[in-house]
């Protein structure tokens, strides 16, 4: 099924790399620690090789918190705060974003590789974007997606599971994916996958990442990386958002914050490929 998204993407193929990307992760801290003494991470991961091991990490995020879409992320952001605000919590719920933070941190502390990307539309006039975590598999020297909220990842149709940037081509080449069967939104069966498949193309136009992955790194706004077509302009896209946004909904300490974080003119554009290599060493950069 061809929407104006998959138009929009393949007009849009080729991205911006003006410079290497070059990320931190950090695996060793005292939340990390906690966290193990807290919820057992290492041993909810379990043994046997990554893949295994984040989707049982994939697995427990998803059943144990609720997604609610106009959370409003005023509480701190990290695994600890989150998880003790809405750890099976059937009244309570956040949004994508706290998800994908409390799964990748979970993921950092049982020793993988891991990282948030939000998902983000073209359209300055769009207040929904989609955040999910990405894992690098060592067994298969790959980096690939893991969506909290619905409990999944996707595979092609030869059965390789895929990563953000995977599936923006597949999406603008026709080629088919699927997500994989637990796929799942608060515990009932989605049953339109067309329209999640929809909805994954609209946030496919350009991706972010903090250049640092660790504990407690989306407390505050900053370190920003963009992955974005050729010719966008991420800046001027995220400032006219923003003013949007205030419109909308209302002015804020978080809009300003953001909109303050926003208007820096900085070059933060980063090669898609090198964002995709495998990590070089733990504690380092990739």
């Amino acid at each position: 099924m061809s929407t104006e998204y998959d138009v929009l993407l393949a007009a849009n193929k080729n991205f911006r790399a003006d410079k290497k990307a070059e990320i931190s992760y950090i695996f060793s801290c005292e939340e990390y620690q906690e966290l193990e003494r807290e919820y057992g991470i290492r041993h909810t991961a379990g043994k046997g090789g990554t893949f295994l091991q984040a989707l049982h990490l994939l697995e427990w995020v998803h059943q144990n918190i609720r997604h609610k879409g106009n959370y409003d992320n005023s509480d701190p952001q990290d695994a600890l705060h989150l998880l003790s605000l809405a750890y099976k919590k059937e009244g309570f719920g956040v949004n994508c974003l706290a998800m994908s933070i409390v799964l990748a941190e979970c993921l950092l502390a049982a020793g993988m590789y891991a990282r948030v990307v939000y998902m983000m539309p073209a359209a300055a006039a769009d207040g929904d974007n989609h955040v999910v975590a990405e894992v690098f598999i060592t067994e298969w020297n790959k980096w690939i997606l893991l969506d909290p909220t619905y409990g999944s990842y996707c595979a092609d149709t030869s059965g390789a599971v895929l990563n953000l940037y995977d599936i923006r081509n597949l999406v603008i080449s026709g080629g088919g994916y699927s997500f994989s069967d637990n796929l799942d939104y608060n515990g009932e069966r989605v049953s339109d996958l067309e329209d999640i498949k929809e909805y994954y193309a609209k946030n496919l136009f350009f991706l972010r990442s903090k250049s640092v992955q660790g504990y407690g790194v989306h407390r505050e706004y900053g370190n920003m990386l963009e992955l974005a077509p050729a010719g966008f302009d991420v800046h001027e896209r995220m400032v006219a958002n923003l003013q949007y946004r205030i419109k909308e909904y209302g002015a804020c300490k978080l809009f300003s914050d953001w909109l303050a974080y926003e208007s820096e003119l900085c070059n933060r554009y980063i090669d898609i490929n090198t964002f995709y290599q495998p990590p070089l060493k733990k504690g380092g950069k990739s």
